[in-house]
């Protein structure tokens, strides 16, 4: 029996939650009924920790793992959707979308879940996000140009002296990024985070890109990834994951800083589309030894949806969950490099589930270990 059964067999013994309904002597009454859930931990606490030090111990050897993105963009924390305790023990990290708003709440869940599951917590660096930053400043400086250049020439109509446009200003990135990237890898210590996950989406391949744009792209991702290569020196035991399009990455060394490399898959179709894709993306200085296959959970208030499906349904008719789908591609044995196993984005929508929660990712996870 392999590591992953036994603690879900360890799991089943120690942990049921049993709800305790108070009794009702006379059923013809209406009043409302007392239910009192009781916790793994209180039921058998012997069993429970026997449990946390199995799954701990679990974690610490080879496995297949899995990181959650979870949207905490919400600042309250209401019933167990909203919870990062809730997510399945077996997951390995978790990724914050909302790095600096943190409630009380999950803060404390990310202590507990270091602690007793370990389970470590992280945050996201986009390049994407400073890029966006950036043009949005762009943006409102045009539209201030724009009106007081139309204030000049309505002086100019009336006799007096138009303003000459300024000249166009230096590439302003390396303003921006710096400011972005400080503030945002200061909350590694703010909140105690175990990590960063270092998000580079931009789709530009640098091939066949005229020079002038060539050369802005190499200047920006040197300034983007130099701030991150400084800092992974100095926080060695902070774990460090890259996702996005490595084969767009002009330098490749950043990825001899990364625990783990995802590779985007959203536009999969099949397990075999999957291997494929990664293929593609290992170019000269990826790493080969620790590809993770990132998909999402479908948003489920969009019945169009189609980002979280592979093509073709079950023998049920339903849909085919991406998720389960590269669980499959994790163990096969197509591909020329090492599948470390899963980055599932909006996890948030595979809690609600008709027979229990997040039933898609603990599929996932008992197929890959």
């Amino acid at each position: 029996m392999n590591n992953y059964k036994k603690l879900i067999k360890s799991f089943a013994l120690a942990a049921f939650v049993v709800p305790v309904v108070s009794s009702c002597s006379d059923w013809t009454d209406v009043e409302s009924l007392d239910y009192n859930y009781t916790l793994p931990s209180e039921q058998d606490p012997e069993a429970y920790n026997a449990y946390l030090n199995l799954l701990r111990e679990y974690k610490q050897n080879p496995h297949k793992i899995l990181i959650a993105k979870f949207d905490n963009s919400g600042y309250t924390v209401g019933g167990q959707g909203d919870r990062i305790s809730a997510l399945p023990d077996s997951t390995d990290f978790v990724v914050l979308q909302a790095a600096d708003s943190l409630n009380p709440v999950t803060e404390q869940e990310m202590a507990e879940i270091r602690e007793q599951k370990g389970t470590r917590t992280l945050y996201s660096v986009s390049y994407t996000d400073v890029e966006a930053a950036l043009q949005a400043i762009l943006d409102r400086e045009e539209a201030e140009n724009d009106a007081s250049q139309e204030e000049s020439e309505s002086q100019a109509e009336e006799g007096g002296e138009a303003e000459q446009p300024a000249e166009p200003e230096a590439d302003r990135f390396t303003e921006v990024c710096n400011q972005y990237v400080d503030s945002l890898l200061a909350l590694y210590d703010k909140y105690g985070y175990d990590g960063i996950q270092v998000v580079y989406s931009n789709p530009a391949s640098p091939v066949g890109m005229p020079e002038a744009e060539k050369a802005q792209l190499q200047a920006r991702q040197a300034t983007f990834f130099g701030k991150i290569k400084t800092w992974a020196e100095s926080h060695q035991d902070a774990v460090f994951i890259f996702e996005g399009y490595t084969s767009n990455i002009m330098d490749a060394s950043i990825f001899s800083y990364a625990d783990y490399i995802v590779i985007p898959m959203l536009d999969a179709v099949s397990s075999d589309d999957v291997i494929w894709n990664a293929e593609m993306q290992l170019t000269e200085g990826v790493p080969a030894d620790r590809i993770v296959f990132g998909v999402t959970i479908p948003d489920l208030a969009d019945e169009k949806a189609t980002d979280g499906y592979f093509n073709g349904t079950n023998e049920d008719g339903t849909k085919v969950y991406a998720v389960i789908g590269a669980a499959y591609a994790v163990i096969s044995s197509q591909g020329t490099f090492e599948k470390a196993g899963l980055c599932v984005d909006n996890v948030r929508d595979d809690y609600f589930q008709r027979e229990y929660t997040y039933g898609h990712i603990r599929q996932a996870l008992q197929i890959m270990n």
